[in-house]
């Protein structure tokens, strides 16, 4: 008892201190311990580069951006003859840079020599940079000294020489250029008196990024920064990829007779070999194909390189009229020019590269690109797109490895696939991130893709994008899958609208495979799928459209989402079908023999724990059947209802 009321008497205690605390607060402001750490005016601020490149006249000096004063524009070249330029350079900007400088071609007429031979006076001069002294004075003391310099040593349709990196803001750095003929020229340079060589140079500096300035992570984050020409010619676009410079063209460029000729070095066969890495950046311009090339690749990368292309047009020369067919969205009559050759080929090794404003367009007669066959070619999407083309293996035709992270493959028409034919058995890959492959048709099968029907072992990975309007007369609206080939499907890729008699969206071939964890498949018709004796994994994503499996390797279910009817025409050893351990409601009807029908089941995987009710789950369309679990064998089977 005095415990009990000493407990009383304690709660009662702390009640009336908690009620004289309140009361208390009501008339008083909260006072805590409290600290702070703030970090403001956290700048980001750009930095700039900027080169200045001057010349001296003789009395002054002047920038060289837009002269033509720099060499004696009258002088008769000869051997022994040469011309001395004096020069200066700063960094103006606040990065610090690498540079290169160089005497570029502008443009160049061939003549023709008194023995009535062909030549190129740019094989004949060559030039050296020399350190200048407080500027202009006595870079090259006297003509033995520019002549011991220059002997011989580059030519100057060799491009630009590498020179040093300059810091931020620096001072001026001089330096004299001599441009030469030596003594050892023959007759060879010595024109007939009528058709007079000529060449029109220009003296320039490339500059870009140096691994100076650090991040975070160090100095090296520009290291692969790449020199950028601005090309208005085709001797400059020669000079460019020869020296791994980037391209930024400044004019349309027509491939005719004249463009070949001055090409002359690099041309096989009419063909624009890319034997370097190049990248080029067409500023919107259009290359167009002339009747003279039209019958040979417009370009081809030759083994090893990437060619890397954005905002330029290559265009093969259709021009589409007729009447508008309702899956292309374009005519299919041809008023404009006929090709046997690619708008881009490659041989083994090499790798295409379409990024954004880069458009090929328009070749009818042969494919906008060819990847060579069994040899680790590459073709990537990043924005290009490959339109309106037409040949009888579609726009792309080869092997290797394609890419589609973004862009467009759309209104190609093929023989068979209508945008891309795959070469078989070599294990290509081909990757949709997104981007379109739509209102594609084939004469044959595979409306967008179509890749033979003998061991193939390609592998189409779908996670992005959408394939779809694309058409087949025969099976395949889509793809038509080859034999021992893989599709994937997953992520947000979308498949709808396609067409074809015998499978609008996918016909797979024997033994080939289908993987299904995510995306979607609608709207392609009746029998969407038609999967034969295949490998089959529906685990995720949604599938509205009706489809068969006919055959035995296996059709895995899961939690996909499957509002249509499955049809199941098995052959008489291959009853079973596979469920996995968690999956969802769908239709079914077996076209199955009376004696085979009554042993179809659904094996669930060995994880699977049965619920009462999952058997409502599979909903057995067959007249007058359901289906049941059969706890005995642990599978679900079918039962008559009467």
């Amino acid at each position: 008892m005095i415990k009990t009321k000493g407990t009383k008497r304690a709660l009662t205690m702390s009640m009336l201190s908690l009620f004289l605390c309140f009361a208390m607060l009501l008339g008083t402001t909260f006072a805590w311990f409290t600290d702070s750490a703030i970090s403001a005016n956290n700048i980001i601020q750009s930095g700039n580069l900027d080169i200045v490149l001057e010349y001296y006249n003789g009395t002054e000096w002047k920038e060289v951006a837009g002269s033509d004063e720099l060499l004696d524009g009258d002088a008769l070249w000869e051997p022994g003859h040469a011309e001395v330029v004096y020069l200066r350079m700063r960094n103006a900007g606040s990065l610090a840079l690498k540079y290169q400088f160089g005497i570029n071609i502008v443009s160049e007429q061939p003549g023709v020599n008194k023995a009535g031979e062909p030549f190129k006076l740019s094989d004949y001069i060559y030039f050296d940079v020399a350190d200048g002294v407080n500027g202009q004075t006595n870079a090259y003391a006297t003509r033995e000294d520019a002549m011991r310099i220059a002997t011989e040593t580059t030519k100057i349709s060799a491009g630009y020489n590498t020179a040093d990196v300059m810091e931020g803001n620096s001072e001026f750095e001089y330096f004299a250029v001599v441009v030469y003929m030596p003594t050892s020229v023959t007759n060879v340079a010595n024109h007939n008196g009528i058709d007079v060589p000529h060449i029109n140079l220009g003296v320039n500096i490339l500059a870009t990024q140096a691994t100076v300035e650090s991040d975070s992570f160090g100095n090296t984050y520009d290291a692969d920064a790449r020199y950028l020409v601005a090309a208005a010619s085709v001797e400059e676009i020669v000079s460019a990829i020869e020296n791994g410079n980037d391209i930024s063209l400044e004019t349309p460029i027509v491939i005719d007779d004249a463009f070949m000729a001055a090409y002359n070095a690099r041309m096989r066969a009419r063909t624009i070999v890319i034997e370097n890495n190049a990248v080029i950046d067409g500023n919107g311009i259009t290359i167009y194909r002339t009747e003279e090339t039209k019958d040979q690749p417009l370009i081809s990368v030759a083994e090893g390189y990437t060619l890397t292309l954005s905002n330029i047009v290559i265009d093969g020369g259709a021009n589409w009229t007729g009447e508008i067919n309702p899956y292309l969205l374009r005519g299919t009559e041809n008023s404009g020019m006929t090709t046997t050759g690619a708008l881009i080929t490659t041989e083994k090794n090499a790798h295409v590269v379409l990024g954004e404003g880069a458009v090929l367009q328009n070749n009818d007669g042969a494919n906008a690109v060819f990847l060579n066959t069994r040899v680790g070619c590459t073709l990537t999407l990043n924005g290009g797109e490959i339109l309106n083309n037409h040949s009888a293996a579609g726009a792309i035709w080869g092997g290797g490895a394609i890419t589609i992270n973004d862009g467009k493959v759309n209104g190609n028409h093929g023989g068979i696939g209508g945008a891309i034919r795959i070469v078989t058995n070599i294990g290509t890959v081909l990757t949709m991130n997104g981007g379109e492959m739509n209102h594609n048709v084939s004469d044959g099968v595979g409306g967008a893709i179509w890749a033979g029907s003998s061991r193939s072992n390609n592998v189409y990975v779908l996670n992005g994008g959408e394939m779809a309007y694309n058409y087949s007369p025969s099976g395949g609206g889509a793809i038509y899958a080859g034999y021992y080939e893989t599709v994937k499907i997953g992520g947000t890729f979308k498949m709808h609208h396609n067409e074809a008699p015998l499978a609008g969206a996918i016909r797979f071939h024997d033994h080939a495979s289908f993987v299904m964890t995510g995306g979607e498949i609608y709207d392609n018709g009746d029998n969407s799928l038609f999967l034969y004796n295949n490998s089959t994994s529906i685990t995720g994503g949604k599938i509205s459209d009706t489809f068969t499996y006919y055959g035995g390797l296996g059709l895995t279910l899961g939690e996909a989402e499957i509002t249509s009817v499955i049809a199941y025409d098995l052959a008489t050893t291959h009853n079973t079908a596979y469920l996995a351990a968690e999956f969802g409601t769908f239709r079914f009807t077996v076209n199955e023999a009376s004696a085979n029908f009554a042993n179809f089941n659904f094996k669930p995987n060995a994880n699977y724990v049965y619920t009462a009710g999952d058997e409502a789950k599979l909903i057995c369309m067959n007249e007058g059947y359901t289906t049941y679990w059969d706890a005995a064998t642990s599978t679900f089977r079918l039962q008559a209802t009467n």
